[in-house]
């Protein structure tokens, strides 16, 4: 995924790996390059799409000390999800959701929101002492 995503399928993006402004950048050229999420999850452009929910994902797993998961598909229909568990939350950050939101909003700042928020949150918690979460 490093080596073709960032020389491919979008080089602006090699300079800002898995940082916020690489998150910025990321969701205004999924915004330029699709119309809606069925665009982006279309059988044709599935596979670079899959690689900028990568993208997202790990920038939140990087900032939050997070590990991903797979979440059981919902609705059944579907595949299970790809997220990112992060101690101190009960809450799963999921990139592919984030995604979709970015380009049915289409303001370019979804995710920078979630993503503010998940690293204030991370940031409490380690100022705190790291309690363990008590959601799960």
């Amino acid at each position: 995924m490093d080596l073709e995503f960032f020389l491919v399928d979008d080089p602006d993006l090699a300079q800002h790996k898995f940082t916020r402004e690489g998150l910025v950048r990321a969701e205004s050229h999924l915004l330029d390059r699709h119309q809606d999420k069925r665009s982006a999850f279309s059988d044709v452009h599935l596979t670079i799409t899959m690689r900028y929910v990568y993208f997202i994902g790990e920038t939140f797993r990087r900032a939050t000390e997070g590990r991903w998961v797979a979440l059981p598909p919902d609705p059944p229909q579907r595949g299970p999800a790809s997220a990112i568990d992060a101690e101190f939350t009960p809450a799963f950050y999921v990139p592919q959701d984030y995604l979709g939101v970015a380009l049915t909003r289409r303001t370019g700042k979804e995710i920078t929101f979630v993503y503010d928020i998940a690293v204030r949150k991370h940031e409490e918690w380690v100022a705190s002492g790291r309690k363990p979460s008590t959601g799960r």
